[in-house]
């Protein structure tokens, strides 16, 4: 099996090449950037690295040559700049996922799997929402018109080491280690599910080997529900400080509150997970890496200094 990623230098898309070349399957990552050098160590055997837009067709087409699964993960994935660039998020997230599927169709690909998200259930979510509402549309529909088998892997709340600046957890950790202080999109009732990416990538991988997932919806999300309150209450604890935390005032909010679903006549496999990182110590590690990243930055402009 020979694997193509797209965004593969990504948050998600780093995870799942890592699995991927871990179960020692040929992969390619298809990116605009490289991904870090630590990241590369022990993997050349099995890894070629592609610099690359999903805008450019043509060579998006060269570089699936011989591939038989493509990961889906390039986008603009953060909702708020996706709010604040309407038509950069279409033409990235859709139109650049219509490249993607054609160049797959092109060059014979058995299976596409799309990195979607829970937001495409519900009302909530904005532009970014409507661009994954096409992006699943537009697998469906090269099923339908040509035969190329898809899996829709709608991911809920993502978190863990490594993760990019605008993530939800990743920022949460570093404003409350630095200030004390976190201003959340939303208000304190809303639940969420937030699952570890090292959990989120297995799962993915195993869904792309399960022959019972072609052509459906998969909802891959944490096991651990729990409102905004309770996140924070718990973070407090962990960090042995009080901290203060604001909410955006509900007629300025784009997050759901509750629940992300509305009603959906097609309803998605929900992947139970047999094994998984508790969220306390998922938190606490990634605490650990932003104290870490927090420590050498003031010791970098220190130095700098003298």
């Amino acid at each position: 099996m020979k694997a193509l990623v797209t965004g593969g230098a990504g948050f998600l898309g780093r995870y799942l090449v890592r699995e991927l070349v871990n179960q020692g399957i040929e992969t390619v990552i298809y990116d605009t950037v490289s991904p870090p050098e630590d990241f590369l160590n022990g993997m050349s055997d099995y890894l070629t690295i592609v610099k690359g837009n999903i805008l450019d067709f043509d060579h998006l087409v060269k570089s699936l040559d011989g591939c038989d699964i493509v990961f889906h993960t390039a986008a603009i994935a953060d909702l708020d700049d996706a709010r604040k660039k309407p038509v950069q998020t279409m033409n990235v997230n859709v139109v650049g996922t219509a490249h993607c599927l054609e160049a797959a169709r092109i060059a014979g690909v058995k299976r596409f799997l799309l990195a979607s998200s829970i937001y495409v259930s519900g009302k909530w979510g904005s532009f970014y929402k409507v661009s994954k509402q096409a992006g699943e549309s537009l697998c469906k529909t090269y099923n339908e018109e040509y035969g190329l088998s898809y899996t829709i892997l709608r991911y809920g709340s993502l978190y863990g080491r490594d993760a990019n600046q605008w993530n939800s957890m990743y920022a949460i950790c570093k404003a409350l280690l630095s200030t004390g202080t976190f201003h959340y999109v939303s208000g304190p009732e809303a639940i969420r599910e937030y699952i570890h990416i090292h959990d989120a990538a297995r799962e993915t991988i195993r869904i792309a080997r399960d022959k019972s997932f072609e052509n459906r919806i998969a909802l891959i999300t944490g096991p651990q529900r729990m409102t905004i309150r309770e996140l924070f209450d718990m973070m407090e604890e962990i960090i042995g400080k009080k901290i203060t935390i604001t909410y955006t005032p509900p007629h300025e909010r784009c997050h759901y509150i509750k629940t992300p679903y509305t009603f959906d006549i097609e309803v998605p496999i929900r992947v139970n997970l047999s094994s998984f990182i508790d969220i306390n110590e998922g938190i606490l590690d990634c605490l650990y890496e932003v104290q870490k990243e927090i420590v050498d930055n003031n010791s970098k402009e220190e130095s700098q200094c003298h």
